[in-house]
């Protein structure tokens, strides 16, 4: 099992099991502070993410819909539907069970991100753009931002990483495997 603390933003993200990209899915739990914000609006063109909510109040957003998770609640996101969530309470956190299929290299991606933010002082938002952009451009087919086109997604973060490789921004980030 992996932990990663993500203390500024109060987050911790749990995966069970080793990473296997060639898994049939890959198995993590989530837990958000009181009001704290999960990942930006994005999708996953050729991946399920089904979120079971263990304790607190999930708040989803899928395209434009908003919804309410509440303790012992599923929520099942389809390939390609734009999703993000946060903790919906002031006061209780919130953990969520989560499943990922296929594998693919999700787990990979997470866990970069999340070093990444350590890495930046516990932060999302004091992530080094140059290692987000080439984490990003590396999980290009498995993650996509919402709200950005795809080919602006690949010429941005293709070229940033083309510049983080070439200044050496790269080496703390594990290689796709």
């Amino acid at each position: 099992m992996i932990t990663l603390e993500v203390k500024e933003q109060g987050e911790r993200i749990k995966f069970f099991g080793e990473a296997d990209s060639s898994a049939a899915q890959v198995e993590n739990e989530v837990t958000l502070a009181p009001g704290a914000f999960g990942p930006p609006a994005h999708r996953h063109p050729i991946q399920t993410e089904t979120f079971n909510v263990v304790s607190g109040k999930m708040v989803a957003k899928l395209g434009k819909e908003e919804k309410v998770i509440n303790t012992g609640e599923v929520l099942v996101v389809t390939p390609g539907q734009s999703h993000t969530f946060y903790n919906g309470s002031e006061t209780e956190p919130l953990v969520i069970r989560g499943v990922v299929e296929p594998a693919l290299h999700f787990q990979w991606f997470l866990t970069e991100m999340a070093k990444s933010a350590i890495r930046a002082g516990g932060s999302w938002k004091e992530m080094p753009l140059l290692e987000v952009a080439h984490i990003l451009h590396q999980a290009r087919d498995e993650y996509q931002l919402s709200g950005m086109p795809v080919i602006l997604q690949r010429i941005i973060f293709g070229s940033l990483s083309g510049v983080a490789r070439l200044f050496g921004k790269t080496k703390e980030i594990a290689a796709k495997s």
